[in-house]
């Protein structure tokens, strides 16, 4: 830090609050379905970040275009090139870091007169310019505390008198930066969350005639916003629910369970989804077939769920997925073994196969991992965030147990999850 310039003097840089794939992350899962682009350049008219559907000709804008430097914060959009843009200022903290362009359709000029639903773009590019807000203050508050930090760490070398007093200050702004990450996701989701469920709540009202009749393209825009509300909502919950993983707030209720009737559960909730998609689902755990296991039923279902969701979506129509269990060892490889030289099957094996499309060799050990995509293309054909199988992993290795894939391209894709066999008398939390 320069001598006499405090934390409260300085400016940060776009890229210090928000990291271009944090935007990324967050907005690319559901923003091309609702908005063709956004795009946000830092202080000096640089793109820093953007989404954008395919062929989107606001995917070129390398600098800014000065024509929307020049309506930053006009109430209506202007015309951008070919583009309809709402122009908006981005803050950290009251300074100014950067601008957002949110385009919203075709100027009237190139769409002949026909630009679909106006009202509806400009409303959900304000609802996401929102968002980003929300977005940039937190992560101008972890700046700040990390900044703080920084200066504590610095001032503790001045004089040897301070220095375990500075040692102490330190730690507790290191626990506070860590906190900070930890609860980002968590605080972000529960401020979204609120909004989105009236959001969903007042669609279904409408789609349920309180208002009045809809007619047919009024009920298919209704029921897009619903649609696109609940899907937001589940990547919300599923955001919480990882975040509360990762700063070890999740309990373990265990008890010994029998896998078969969980898994015939989750196969019944997800029927009526494989049926649209024209997928036999189906168990083939027999009664008694394989010991209880000791785990925290909600959570485990939740897994079955998550797998089996996972399985439907990615097999074509016509295909099967099958759910399977054997005893077996807790942890690969299985070279485990017991006094009398055989291996030590101390788990039950679930396994969930489909016939979809398969991964690629490359790309397996990665579908764990949060927010990956197997198809990351702006036009894959699957939705999703890419955290149902991060959640998964976590809950299982929470269990003690382990998470793994097998697939071959055009033929299918098998995931294996170990689970602890239950032993006599064996219950209680962790």
């Amino acid at each position: 830090m320069s001598e006499g310039l405090g934390i409260a003097d300085r400016i940060p840089r776009l890229e210090q609050v928000l990291r271009a794939r944090d935007f990324q992350r967050v907005f690319e899962p559901f923003l091309g379905r609702i908005l063709p682009a956004v795009v946000l350049f830092d202080r000096r008219g640089a793109r820093h970040a953007g989404v954008w559907i395919a062929d989107e000709p606001a995917a070129a804008w390398e600098q800014i275009p000065p024509e929307a430097l020049a309506q930053v914060g006009a109430r209506e959009p202007v015309v951008v090139a070919t583009r309809r843009c709402l122009v908006r200022a981005v803050y950290a903290g009251a300074e100014r870091i950067g601008t957002a362009v949110y385009v919203v359709g075709e100027s009237e000029a190139a769409a002949d007169g026909g630009a679909d639903s106006p009202m509806d773009s400009v409303r959900l590019a304000q609802a996401v310019d929102g968002v980003l807000s929300q977005l940039l203050q937190s992560g101008f508050a972890a700046w700040i505390t990390s900044e703080l930090h920084l200066a504590a760490s610095e001032d503790s070398y001045q004089a040897i008198e301070e220095q375990n007093a500075e040692l102490r200050r330190a730690i507790a702004h290191l626990r506070e930066v860590d906190e900070l990450k930890a609860n980002f996701l968590a605080t972000i989701s529960h401020e979204l969350r609120t909004p989105l469920t009236s959001v969903i709540g007042f669609s279904e009202m409408l789609l349920d005639g309180v208002a009045g009749d809809l007619t047919d393209a009024q009920r298919e825009y209704v029921q897009t916003i619903l649609d696109r509300g609940e899907e937001l909502l589940r990547l919300i919950t599923q955001l919480l629910e990882l975040s509360r993983m990762e700063v070890g707030s999740m309990r373990l209720e265990l008890a010994p369970t029998d896998l078969g009737p969980l898994v015939e559960r989750a196969v019944e909730t997800l029927r009526p989804e494989a049926v649209r998609a024209g997928v036999e689902v189906r168990s083939e755990i027999e009664p008694g077939a394989v010991p209880r296991v000791l785990v925290d039923a909600p959570k485990i279902g939740q897994v079955l769920l998550n797998l089996l969701g996972n399985a439907i979506k990615f097999t074509p129509s016509g295909g099967q997925v099958v759910v399977r269990a054997v005893t077996a060892p807790i942890h690969r490889p299985f070279e485990e073994e017991d006094l009398f030289g055989e291996e030590a099957h101390d788990a039950v094996r679930v396994s969930v196969e489909d016939t979809g499309e398969g991964i690629e060799a490359d790309k397996l050990e990665r579908i764990f991992d949060r927010f990956y995509q197997v198809d990351s293309s702006p036009t894959r054909r699957h939705g999703g965030a890419g955290l149902g199988l991060a959640i998964v992993k976590s809950i299982v290795e929470a269990h003690g147990g382990e998470v793994w894939a097998e697939s071959t391209r055009g033929v299918g894709t098998t995931i294996h999850v170990t689970l602890p066999r239950a032993q006599a008398g064996a219950s209680g939390a962790s």
